[in-house]
């Protein structure tokens, strides 16, 4: 009875989002600020609102998205000279239904390609991971390490956390693997999505 209640409920309330609003997303503002040239040579965003962009938490390594129902996204990275990467993507599906499909994909990628090797670095060894998180209606920590003759050489944190059609992404690789780190920018917006018509 439960599993049919749950179906009915992420039927329900189809998105009508046409267009995520400018400066939405908390990284938004610095990530649109004009760098003068040495701040520029040290650090920088990328902005994308295509829809086609692959998500920020990529087990199998698709080159563009896979999941269907999108109706808005905006895809943020960072780059620093430390070096260090950083990125906050939220995709906007056509119904709630349409959101948890992906984020169970997402689970089930990450065991499917949980040792996929990367064809571009065939000397490095991937190896992902996940770990329980809470934040919206359900979340999921997920994550990598990159390792080099034994060692290791990067770990990705990330965590995707969905709130009615919405899917919010956070990653960085700065320090070690903790989700948690993450948790508070996805429970924010996980609350702020609400303000968009026909998320929640």
């Amino acid at each position: 009875m439960m599993s049919v209640a749950l179906s009915l409920l992420l039927a329900l309330s189809p998105a009508t989002v046409a267009e995520i609003p400018k400066n939405f997303l908390f990284t938004e503002r610095d990530a649109r600020r004009v760098l003068n040239p040495d701040d520029a040579a040290e650090q920088g965003y990328e902005i994308s609102d295509k829809l086609t962009e692959p998500l920020e938490l990529n087990p199998c390594g698709h080159r563009h998205a896979v999941d269907r129902g999108r109706v808005a996204g905006r895809t943020i990275t960072q780059w620093t000279s430390a070096p260090s990467t950083s990125s906050e993507q939220l995709v906007i599906y056509k119904s709630p239904r349409a959101a948890h499909a992906v984020l169970t994909r997402l689970r089930g990628e990450v065991k499917r390609c949980a040792r996929k090797g990367d064809p571009a670095a065939p000397e490095l060894e991937i190896q992902w991971r996940t770990s329980k998180a809470k934040a919206g209606d359900e979340a999921i920590g997920m994550g990598y390490q990159t390792r080099q003759d034994g060692s290791v050489n990067q770990t990705i944190t990330g965590i995707a956390a969905r709130r009615g059609s919405a899917l919010m992404i956070y990653t960085t690789d700065e320090g070690v693997y903790d989700p948690g780190r993450l948790t508070k920018n996805a429970r924010k917006m996980a609350t702020k999505v609400c303000k968009l018509p026909g998320v929640c």
